[in-house]
Parts: C-alpha cells; structure tokens; sequence
C-alpha cells in the first residue's frame, strides 16, 4: 500500500474518532443542560431551591408535569407496605387521586405504581420533597399538608380492612410505614 494510501486511511481513522468523541461530548452538554432545564422546571413548580433535592426528584423520575403523583406517594407506599396491594386500596387511592386532580403525565404515573410497587428510593425523594417544602410553606400550610397527607394514607390503610373487614384495619407493615412518614414532617 502506498503511504499516499495510508495517510489517507490515518487521516479517515483519526476523523472518525475525533466525530464520535465530538459527538459523545455533544451528547454529555445536551443532557446536563436537559437535566438542569427538568431542574429549575421542578424549582419553579415546587418553589424549591436545594439543588440535592431538585436532583433527588429528578433522579426519581419526577418532573413538574407529574408533580401532582408525588403527593401521592405517601398513599402507594402504604398500600404496598405489606407487599401487595388490593382492590380496596386501589379505590381510596384512585379517590384521593381525583381528589388531588391527578391528570395526565401524573395519572400514567400513578397507574404505573397501581400496577407493581415502587421502587424504594421514591419514598426517599418524597421524604426529601417534604422537607424542601418546610422550607417554603408557612407553619399553618406545611401543617395542613401533613394532616392531609397522614389522613390519606390512614385511609388507605384502613381502606382493606381487617380480616372479613373486622378487627385491626392497619397493619403492622402499613403502621410503621406511617409512623416513617409522620417523622419525614
């Protein structure tokens, strides 16, 4: 082979290395600034400002268009406390989603979390969303959230009742996980 030939064929070689690594760059640049717009989206949403927290959020999938499912988070989590979730459950937290004006992007949301438990780190960002509100809310609207919130999931734990719907309505699972959430306030 000539070295007209392999100059040529170095020259293509180091081109095409040099498009892909421009291009992986390229891609790295949009997803920061795509992540950062899903960010100050959720920020402006939320009134929100700690950036761990923005991140925690988005890491869990939530974006401003779904922050309505978030709210009910407290609900699925309770109702999956003892691994499964039924029909009664379902209900009183289809009710609090119309409730809430669970619509949309958050409806999808929900019906996914309806369908198979959620992942645990959900219940973490929603920990770290109520606390990012305690700093936004005033006392009396940051108290009233929490009622509403504890009132909700005590629904919901009470919603399938004991067994042949007598007895103990809340199970040991879905009490502990209550007693998580009051202390996440």
């Amino acid at each position: 082979m000539s070295s007209d030939a392999l100059d040529k064929r170095r020259v293509s070689l180091e081109h095409e290395f040099f498009s892909r690594q421009n291009n992986a760059a390229i891609d790295a640049i949009k997803s920061k600034f795509a992540a950062k717009a899903r960010r100050d989206a959720l920020a402006e949403a939320t009134g929100i400002s700690d950036d761990a927290i923005l991140e925690t959020l988005d890491t869990a999938g939530v974006d401003a268009a779904s922050l309505t499912a978030l709210s009910l988070v407290p609900l699925v989590v309770v109702a999956w406390a003892d691994g499964r979730l039924d029909s009664q459950e379902r209900t009183a937290i289809e009710k609090a989603a119309a409730q809430n004006g669970v619509s949309g992007d958050a409806s999808e949301m929900l019906a996914s979390w309806l369908n198979e438990a959620p992942a645990p780190g959900l219940l973490a960002a929603w920990k770290d969303y109520v606390q990012g509100l305690k700093d936004t809310l005033d006392a009396n609207a940051y108290g009233a959230l929490k009622t509403r919130v504890l009132d909700q999931a005590g629904a919901v734990s009470a919603a399938a009742g004991g067994f042949l719907g007598l007895g103990n309505k809340t199970s040991a699972a879905e009490a502990a996980v209550i007693a998580e959430l009051t202390a996440s306030f």
